[in-house]
């Protein structure tokens, strides 16, 4: 069974989406443990269940300035993979943790060059630069197959990323899954429902904490225990609305 897990670890490079990649859009963020083995989180950029009306954005929301008890727990932590010892996180029970209602539908890229996609914000708080030189590198999308991305290196050292989600199997070499877990109707995510396992990316920097939250306009609250819809339960859309 693929347990919940956080991994730990120093910011070596990241890679924004480009409509060119082949795969569903991933933000990649390239950290290593306590070795130099590259070990990579990605953010879901836009959703692979698009609306009637054709729209993908996923709901995101960043916390630019994140105060939250849970960052001495994760200061406290050696690098690496954790399936236990660490702060679980749940957007719907614990309201410490996010306002879901300030979450927002955000494109990955924004084609009028408004900094205000899943790309620009998560850029900004890696401290990548896409103006300088980049790496092209071998990724796995998850099917077994490498196809190369951009990759760029921080313009800050020192940047480590803590990554909530679920491990790639079976290479184990990533994780995935970094949004909200909980909330999915019947059908083919309903199985991973669950209470205090939602992913998200929370960031460490010299000044400070940033988290990144994502979830799908296809999921509802509120969730009972098991993390499943409730039977009055609306859809993220509406649910941030006060519908």
């Amino acid at each position: 069974m693929n347990e919940y897990c956080m991994f730990k670890g120093n910011l070596l490079r990241a890679a924004p989406f480009k409509d060119s990649y082949v795969g569903s859009p991933h933000y990649v963020i390239t950290v290593s443990g306590t070795d130099d083995t590259p070990f990579n989180i990605v953010v879901n950029s836009a959703s692979t269940q698009p609306d009637a009306s054709g729209n993908d954005d996923v709901y995101f929301y960043a916390d630019l300035n994140f105060a939250d008890p849970l960052t001495a727990k994760l200061q406290a932590l050696k690098p690496g993979l954790y399936t236990s010892g660490f702060p679980r996180l749940d957007y719907f029970q614990d309201s410490s943790l996010l306002d879901i209602h300030r979450m927002r539908p955000i494109p990955y890229e924004d084609q009028n060059g408004n900094r205000a996609d899943v790309n620009d914000i998560i850029d900004e708080i890696l401290t990548i630069d896409e103006t300088q030189p980049s790496q092209s590198l071998p990724f796995d999308n998850g099917s077994g197959q490498l196809h190369n991305r951009d990759f760029w290196t921080p313009s800050s050292p020192g940047i480590v990323v803590y990554g909530f989600g679920f491990l790639f199997l079976p290479k184990k070499d990533g994780l995935h899954e970094t949004h909200m877990n909980q909330g999915n109707p019947p059908g083919p995510h309903y199985a991973e429902n669950g209470a205090f396992q939602d992913g998200a990316v929370i960031v460490q920097r010299a000044d400070g904490f940033a988290a990144i939250f994502t979830a799908f306009q296809t999921q509802y609250l509120p969730t009972n225990a098991s993390g499943d819809p409730v039977a009055n339960a609306v859809a993220l859309p509406d649910y941030i609305l006060g519908k």
